[in-house]
């Protein structure tokens, strides 16, 4: 499935993506979770203690599962500074009180942590031309990053102090690792699957939910390779089999990895679901007008960040025609660009069948995209990260399929004259009468 050149061009991609991430941190606007981050990065720390009573049941512990704090613990320690980090910062008070109260980032930890973050990115940006690479073409993997890199929603949550970055980037791992497991479905791979949604479900809870669609694709696989008897029967039931054990691996990574669930799990994981549910609601009627009233509401939203407010085709397009006194900035490109590629990836999907690795890439990137729709309950774009990924994967599709139609055009015209000079003449044809 890959080359090495293609790890060539892997690292090309990262190193561009960081170089971009890095160049927005000393730019990008402070934001007052980032010290609520960069607080929480004490969690590493207290994992070591995981029975201790930091992990007593508290707001501090049940607002965010931990992933996204160990990540900015682990970002500072690895640049040099410590976990005594600032004050919690308290939501109720503005800046200056909050500054005053040693509640507000020192400005080394806020740059070493939001650096981690910049590395997080452009390994997203890395994952995305794998991703493309192996459903299509090494085109429709570069076209994919290039549609994420200099996007300003990847810019700015890569160059932030937060949980965001870290979500998309297991997400799609993830889709990597169910390509790879379709290819090969073995119990190793299998287990990294269930462990990389486990741990999305630690940052952000919304990949767990992507153990649903997966195990009700193994059941029908297991059902396919009990009626039939040839290799890809076999295949088949082999996967489907391993892909009915990710919600157990997914639940165990998840719990291991939160030691506040450890005396409880399945009654804290029901107390945080509803934590987060109320705080969702709660930011959605304190921002009435970002308040999303369902899935349809929630999807015009989408439209409007992704295909109104920012796009890396119509801002690209739009910086060409400006000079030339023509008023064209066609910023819902990117979404139609994005459709188009689901289509690609559903038809690749349909063709390859249920056991293939279009069709799990689908489930996973669809499966999380219906998933922040389902869930969004405030219009904040920090939210839509994951939707971002789906979109520039499926757009790098639609330059992948461009390119071998090219690519087939031209080889055709080089065929053309060798078959017409390997004809045998016709009738009086190139003989001199």
């Amino acid at each position: 499935m890959y080359s090495r050149w293609d790890a060539l061009l892997a690292a090309f991609v990262f190193v561009v993506a960081l170089a971009v991430n890095l160049h927005s941190v000393p730019t990008t606007e402070f934001h007052r979770d980032e010290a609520r981050w960069i607080h929480r990065a004490r969690f590493l720390e207290q994992a070591a203690n995981p029975t201790g009573p930091y992990w007593r049941e508290s707001e501090l512990v049940i607002g965010q599962p931990p992933l996204g704090s160990f990540l900015m613990g682990l970002g500072l320690l690895l640049q040099g500074r410590d976990l005594h980090t600032n004050g919690y910062y308290d939501f109720h008070y503005g800046q200056d009180w909050n500054a005053r109260h040693g509640n507000l980032p020192d400005p080394l930890d806020l740059e070493a942590a939001r650096r981690t973050n910049s590395v997080v990115g452009a390994l997203i940006a890395m994952t995305i031309y794998l991703i493309g690479r192996g459903l299509l073409n090494p085109v429709a993997g570069l076209a994919g990053a290039a549609l994420l890199i200099p996007h300003a929603l990847s810019v700015y949550l890569s160059s932030l102090a937060g949980s965001d970055a870290i979500v998309a980037l297991l997400v799609a791992w993830a889709a990597l690792a169910a390509m790879f497991l379709a290819q090969r479905p073995t119990w190793a791979r299998a287990v990294l699957l269930g462990v990389l949604l486990g741990l999305g479900g630690s940052a952000k809870l919304s990949p767990l939910g992507l153990v649903a669609p997966l195990a009700a694709a193994g059941l029908v696989l297991i059902w396919r390779g009990w009626r039939g008897t040839d290799a890809a029967a076999q295949h088949d039931g082999a996967l489907g089999w391993r892909l009915l054990a990710l919600p157990p691996v997914a639940a165990a990574t998840f719990i291991a990895s939160y030691p506040f669930l450890w005396p409880d799990p399945i009654g804290r994981t029901l107390d945080l679901l509803r934590f987060r549910t109320l705080e969702m609601t709660n930011q959605g009627n304190i921002w009435g007008d970002l308040k999303i009233d369902g899935p349809v509401d929630a999807a015009g939203r989408i439209y409007n960040w992704l295909g109104v407010v920012d796009s890396v085709t119509g801002e690209a397009i739009g910086n060409v025609t400006q000079p030339l006194g023509i008023a064209f900035r066609p910023m819902w490109l990117d979404l139609a660009l994005a459709v188009m590629g689901a289509v690609i990836l559903l038809g690749l999907a349909v063709r390859h069948g249920l056991g293939s690795r279009w069709s799990l890439a689908l489930l996973v990137l669809a499966g999380e995209v219906a998933l922040v729709i389902a869930g969004m309950r405030a219009d904040f774009s920090r939210y839509l990260l994951p939707v971002l990924v789906a979109n520039a994967v499926c757009g790098g599709l639609v330059f992948g399929v461009l390119w071998q139609l090219v690519a087939r055009r031209v080889a055709w015209a080089r065929r053309s004259p060798l078959a017409q000079a390997d004809r045998p003449p016709l009738a009086n044809e190139g003989v001199t009468v």
